[in-house]
């Protein structure tokens, strides 16, 4: 087999392979976000849908209540001789606007007295058994079934009589069915093009209503138990077969009656279908351009292909029969590579390359003999002390001779403030040359950083600052070095300190984590600027003039010695916050 083979055939799987399976990904999740959307949509519908249809119930309820108990509902007892209660039903019929087909009174012998429609007083209405009845309002409503011919759907409620115990009659209102079939007939929110479906099933699963696509359709008032099955939720969506669809696949939002108010509702649910095919037919399209797409890619990528496995296998064959003569002892010159810079320049940076390793070795040397000198330093700190402290011992006997003039009082005090900051620049040196290894032990990080703030507190006082530890609920126990500890909110606590104008503030706060304890200094001084909050841990690195720049380093190695992490951000306050994370229980406990 030979590179130029290789290469081509490489080339093309790995593009056609990629980019197949790059779109496939893309197709499915394109898919899933359409389906989540589509059925996200259906639900959102159907809910809306069920609301209208139940303030529309509540709304009629509500009217029969209200028109049952008006006084002149009184007439039904003399038979309305003056028409007063007929004329009233006329009114209502035409100030609702087609709402009512009909509304009528009838008596206790079910004859009618009164109606919208003078045609129907003196016949009888003889009252059936309900199909549905609802307690609202202390009234007890009675809706007969639903006349699928006329689309009516009748309202009845008792007439009581105002004077005596009983009941006069009952009121009956023709509620026009087809006001349900206009709310399921509402477009669906996200495509006018969309065939959509809408249905509304009874409290029995029986179909009472649909959108006029399937208005005509024979399973009117019929069950469908398969889909019911399937909703265990009040509202939801899902996908399965419709059988009144041909066994079409369809996408299902489901709403149950919620009820309205005080009006709970007669269990009825409203279904949103919409067919896979024409939901997912966007889909699809786009797929049919992707398979395009994917078809024009790979004739052009074995055009591109041939070409690159020619100029890249070319000169490499040049350069294998350069190699093979080289290491057959000619004298051959190296070819001259035209295509590529990279070959022809080959033999001179693997020559480069040898001489960076040699500079590389000699690096390493002087970064061990740099490590000595560390050592060396470290060593030499320890002898330095011994003169300081002699120094210093010096100086407070002179300062105790009682002839000792002003000058020599001042130059004695000089040498004592001195030698005080060498010996603590060599304490620090020390630290960070040999830091000591953390003597573990159980310990209330509260305790601790209370401890640190009463020895700050006198220098808080001196600037008249405020010092404030936020209480924690429960006890922030962790394996600590205590001194180390100690040492590290010293630190940091008179790093703020000193960074705080007089009367400033310096929060701490202890958070709890499920591995680790957070504790927060902040302050109120003029911060530190983004591009210095990473190098404030470097050695010798400090803003403040009298500073040497080794503190925050001393801190980080106590950290890490603990397998913690420190860093500083912006505080609340509006200067800096230290951030120091520690583990409860550190590696290798």
């Amino acid at each position: 087999m030979t590179i130029r083979y290789t290469l081509l055939m490489s080339y093309l799987l790995i593009s056609l392979a990629s980019a197949l399976l790059i779109t496939l990904m893309i197709f499915v999740h394109l898919r899933e976000i359409l389906r989540a959307e589509i059925e996200e949509k259906l639900k959102s519908q159907a809910t809306t849908i069920m609301q209208q249809i139940d303030t529309t119930l509540f709304e009629r309820m509500e009217n029969m209540a209200m028109w049952s108990s008006l006084e002149v509902m009184q007439e039904v007892r003399i038979r309305d001789v003056d028409k007063r209660l007929s004329h009233f039903l006329n009114e209502l019929h035409t100030g609702y606007d087609g709402v009512y087909e009909q509304i009528f009174a009838v008596d206790q012998r079910d004859e009618t007295v009164s109606a919208s429609d003078a045609k129907m007083i003196g016949t009888r209405y003889p009252q059936a058994r309900p199909w549905l009845t609802a307690t609202h309002n202390n009234h007890t409503h009675s809706l007969q079934h639903l006349d699928a011919h006329d689309e009516k759907l009748y309202f009845s409620i008792p007439i009581e009589d105002a004077f005596a115990s009983g009941v006069l009659g009952r009121l009956y209102a023709g509620f026009d069915w087809k006001e349900i079939f206009r709310l399921l007939d509402a477009p669906l929110p996200f495509t006018a093009d969309a065939q959509s479906y809408a249905l509304l099933v009874d409290q029995e699963g029986r179909i009472i209503a649909s959108s006029s696509e399937l208005r005509n359709q024979t399973f009117q008032f019929q069950r469908l138990p398969d889909i019911l099955q399937l909703m265990t939720t009040p509202n939801g969506s899902l996908t399965t077969q419709a059988d009144f669809l041909n066994n079409e696949y369809v996408l299902v939002g489901y709403a149950r009656s919620p009820g309205y108010r005080t009006f709970k509702g007669f269990g009825w649910t409203v279904l949103i279908l919409q067919p896979s095919r024409s939901a997912f037919a966007p889909v699809w399209d786009l797929w049919l351009a992707i398979l395009v797409f994917l078809c024009l890619t790979l004739i052009l990528g074995v055009i591109v292909s041939f070409w690159m496995s020619a100029k890249i296998a070319r000169p490499i064959v040049r350069l294998a029969e350069f190699t093979r003569e080289f290491m057959q002892g000619k004298q051959v010159a190296l070819p001259h590579i035209k295509s590529s810079r990279e070959l022809e320049e080959l033999s001179t940076q693997f020559a480069l390359m040898i001489d960076n390793l040699e500079q590389s070795r000699q690096d390493l040397v002087r970064v061990a003999k740099l490590a000595v000198i560390g050592e060396m330093a470290a060593s030499m700190a320890h002898e330095v002390r011994t003169p300081l402290g002699i120094l210093r011992s010096s100086a407070q006997i002179l300062q105790r001779e009682p002839g000792l003039t002003s000058i020599g009082q001042e130059m004695t005090d000089f040498i004592l403030s001195e030698t005080q900051r060498l010996n603590e620049l060599v304490t620090t040196l020390l630290e960070c040359a040999k830091p000591r290894p953390p003597q573990l032990s159980p310990q209330n990080l509260q305790h601790v950083i209370g401890h640190t703030i009463e020895l700050l507190q006198s220098q808080a006082d001196a600037k008249h600052a405020t010092l404030v530890l936020q209480p924690c609920l429960n006890e922030p126990l962790l394996s600590c070095d205590r001194d180390h500890l100690i040492q590290v909110f010293l630190n940091l606590i008179m790093n703020a300190l000193q960074h705080i104008d007089n009367g400033g503030r310096v929060e701490l706060a202890i958070h709890e984590h499920e591995d680790c304890l957070e504790t927060l200094i902040s302050d109120d001084g003029a911060g530190i600027p983004d591009d210095r909050k990473a190098k404030v841990f470097e050695p010798f690195f400090t803003q403040r003039k009298e500073g040497i720049g080794l503190g925050l380093t001393v801190v980080q190695q106590i950290i890490f010695a603990h397998h913690g992490k420190i860093f500083v951000t912006d505080s609340a306050l509006g200067g800096a916050c230290f951030h120091v994370l520690l583990p409860i229980s550190p590696a290798g406990n």
